[in-house]
């Protein structure tokens, strides 16, 4: 296996760097700590807030980009707390309208998340919204929807979450609308994410490459679901999990052990054992 030479890796967080258990290993950590030791950037990319990745990326140690909403948000971050945005690319707001009015009015069950920049506001709290809110370590902002959307707020993402069959009938309801510039698509079976559809995990390699002056062939880029295929085909050297959706499997160059046997980890360890090739 012939390994281009990287100067940036770039990885997803859900089902990729964390485990089932939503933490990651001690064995991830090391090896993070071993390829900033040998200068190469770890910069994470999530269909999360920046908010929800600040944390893991502290944990880490790092003080790269974070590149939120599946790369429709980039920002620098510091030991401040503060949020420097890099790149933005919000949903045109008419169809970001239509598509929370069509999920409030026809399925009740559904949560809708709303996501502003570094903010997340729901209509209403349900069991999906505290989940969320355990899995990411942030808190939702309740608003009164109306009064929220009369102000047209700047949004980056969308996130629709419920039962499974529920999501797929809000999917096919959204299909049916006229959407020119806004995309969707699922980023675990019962969470559908609504965004510009000039965004994508690849546009925010794009930016990163931009941002290193290096080139796409200098990176390596490791997922697991379907929002992680752009960028693993993109990327010099693709690595899907071995817990990763067949179109991930399909497009990599590489698919290593899943998320609860350190397949991340082991990904970073070939870039390490190959450095000397790369120098």
């Amino acid at each position: 296996m012939t390994i281009p030479a990287i100067r940036l890796v770039i990885s997803d967080i859900d089902g990729t760097i964390l485990n089932s258990q939503h933490q990651f290993t001690l064995g991830l950590k090391q090896a993070v700590a071993q390829l900033q030791a040998a200068g190469l950037p770890f910069v994470l990319t999530s269909a999360r807030s920046p908010k929800a990745m600040v944390s893991i990326a502290t944990e880490l140690g790092l003080t790269t980009p974070l590149a939120a909403y599946n790369g429709g948000y980039i920002v620098n971050h510091t030991d401040s707390g503060a949020f420097e945005p890099l790149f933005s690319q919000p949903l045109d707001f008419t169809e970001a309208n239509k598509v929370i009015q069509l999920a409030i009015h026809n399925f009740p069950n559904v949560a809708v998340n709303i996501y502003a920049a570094t903010d997340w506001f729901v209509p209403a709290r349900n069991s999906w919204v505290a989940q969320e809110e355990v899995i990411t370590g942030m808190t939702a902002e309740e608003v009164v929807l109306s009064e929220f959307l009369a102000q047209q707020p700047t949004i980056h993402k969308i996130l629709f979450i419920g039962e499974e069959e529920e999501i797929t009938s809000l999917e096919g309801a959204i299909s049916k609308l006229v959407l020119m510039e806004s995309a969707k698509y699922r980023s675990k079976d019962n969470y559908l994410e609504f965004t510009n559809k000039l965004v994508s995990k690849e546009l925010a390699l794009q930016k990163l490459v931009a941002h290193y002056q290096i080139v796409p062939e200098n990176v390596m880029a490791i997922g697991d679901h379907d929002n992680d295929v752009s960028m693993i085909a993109a990327a010099g050297w693709g690595v899907a999990m071995g817990n990763a959706t067949e179109a991930c499997k399909e497009k990599a160059d590489w698919v290593t052990a899943d998320n609860d046997h350190d397949g991340a980890a082991l990904a970073i360890q070939k870039i390490l054992e190959d450095l000397p090739a790369n120098d």
